[in-house]
């Protein structure tokens, strides 16, 4: 299982991270991030909002970006700060 970590509002939401299961050849994040949304309503109205952004391995990615098991995956709000 691969952590997903959350940040800022996302954070606030869903709390600070989640597991899922990647393939080891990798998968977009926007497969992750739609399979996360599947979740539930809560999952769906966070996540699937244009203001999210994605990062993979603390460099800032498109939802096109492939993630494999074992690299850090993470959700923030555009406006997290720090």
């Amino acid at each position: 299982m691969t952590r997903i970590l959350f940040f800022g509002r996302v954070a606030e939401h869903l709390g600070p991270e989640s597991r899922l299961d990647l393939p080891v050849e990798g998968v977009s994040i926007g497969e992750i991030r739609r399979a996360l949304a599947a979740r539930d309503a809560l999952f769906a109205s966070t996540l699937l909002r244009p203001d999210v952004r994605a990062s993979v391995d603390l460099v800032v990615v498109s939802d096109e970006t492939l993630a494999r098991p074992g690299e850090e995956i993470a959700f923030f709000s555009l406006f997290s700060g720090g």
